[in-house]
């Protein structure tokens, strides 16, 4: 028996919750990577370069962790494996490239000293220096037009104005030319990919955000609307931190919902809430039974901490002679009570039970859910104890009555 017991809680849905946001939060970047992918496949597709599309499977909305996971596992390798296949591809290319370009002639034949000759050799020079010209610029343009897949879209104008350029350069100017027009396109895809993978990284947080209250979740999407993709890692901890807290807040709400719920299915008749400056401002909400008339329980939900707090209390104009009968019924019904929120995945854990007292606190009587006069009070009190000796005379009797029987076989 006691006044009293503090429990700390914990909420095995909650977990299986947030373990269900974090990857469909994965998924939808994984959506997000797939329809890049996607399109750098139906680009490169064109150029003699394909591989099989991998398919992310549709979920339903009531899937558990488990079935989330197989998706983003199945989803995480087959696009893993496209891109390693798309790379190697790519990358080849590249080197096939290189080798072409490696073949050609660094230099012209210099020309000869013999005046004879001279005029000759020169126009031979001339159209080698065209040939070689021609030659750098086409690869030039075959540079632009095969990477152009894989470079960032408002770069591509830019990269072509420079590979046309090469045609009308000589000999060495085109080789620096062709040289700076590479580095160009290697910055370019970078830069793409680095702008996919925030693409990816938005649609992510996104989801998150889903899990949020209409004001939080508006505020949040327009500040992730706003910030730059460099910045995007760093707004990632404060949405997560969010949803975190708004998950808290919905678990302590279930929590509440099932402790009361548990107190009704026992008789007890939930009071409306209120907050009370007593106990910080908290939340509030008392349970009366009419197993204890002018009795109840108050029950207080901390915001801060996964703890709900029960005192028992007595009316303020009821007198305490039932407060140790109450405190002993009470008592029974909170332990049946953390049988039963135990099978909703709620563990309560007691860590302070209270020692009983001789006087309980009182509360307002404003506060009880009916508004019972004193008599009303005393008349159920006295029909308990007449239902009490009532009882106590129908064992007696019944005791009795096992006596005389075993008498008479004796």
């Amino acid at each position: 028996m006691s006044s009293g017991t503090s429990y700390d809680w914990a909420y095995e849905r909650e977990r299986e919750l947030q373990r269900q946001a974090e990857l469909r939060a994965e998924l939808e970047r994984l959506r997000a990577r797939s329809r890049s992918l996607s399109r750098l496949h139906a680009a490169l597709a064109s150029q003699g370069i394909r591989a099989e599309l991998p398919r992310i499977a549709d979920v339903p909305q009531d899937a558990t962790s488990a079935q989330l996971s197989i998706v983003v596992t199945e989803a995480r390798s087959g696009l893993d494996a496209l891109q390693e296949r798309l790379d190697n591809a790519t990358s080849r290319r590249a080197q096939e490239r290189a080798a072409r370009w490696a073949a050609l002639p660094a230099a012209v034949t210099e020309l000869p000293q013999e005046p004879s000759l001279s005029a000759a050799l020169a126009e031979a020079r001339a159209k080698e220096q065209a040939a070689m010209v021609t030659r750098l610029a086409g690869a030039a343009v075959e540079l632009v037009e095969t990477e152009a897949p894989r470079c960032a879209e408002d770069d591509l104008s830019t990269l072509t104005d420079l590979a046309g350029r090469v045609a009308g350069m000589d000999v060495a100017h085109a080789r620096r030319a062709l040289t700076d027009l590479e580095s160009r396109v290697t910055t370019s895809i970078r830069g793409r990919r680095d702008r996919e993978a925030a693409e990816q990284l938005r649609a992510e947080l996104l989801c998150l955000t889903g899990e949020l209250g209409q004001q939080e979740r508006t505020e949040l999407r327009e500040r992730l609307a706003a910030t730059d993709d460099r910045d995007l890692a760093g707004l990632r901890p404060v949405i997560e931190q969010a949803a975190a807290g708004e998950r808290r807040r919905r678990s302590r709400t279930e929590v509440a919902e099932q402790v009361l719920s548990a107190l009704r299915a026992q008789g007890y008749e939930v009071g409306e809430s209120f907050e009370d400056m007593l106990a910080d401002g908290r939340d509030v909400r008392l349970l009366t039974s009419t197993n204890a008339p002018g009795y109840g329980v108050r029950v207080t939900v901390d915001e801060h901490r996964d703890q709900i707090l029960t005192t028992i209390v007595r009316r303020d104009d009821v007198d305490d002679g039932g407060d140790q009968r109450a405190q002993q019924l009470v008592c029974a019904d909170l332990a049946r009570v953390e049988e039963v929120v135990a099978t909703g995945g709620v563990q309560l854990r007691a860590v302070l039970r209270r020692p009983p007292r001789a006087q309980v606190p009182t509360m307002p009587a404003r506060h009880w859910p009916a508004q019972q006069t004193q008599a009303q009070i005393d008349a159920q009190q006295q029909a308990q104890e007449q239902e009490q000796r009532r009882r106590a005379a129908e064992h007696e009797r019944q005791r009795q009555a096992g006596q005389r029987t075993s008498g008479r076989s004796a």
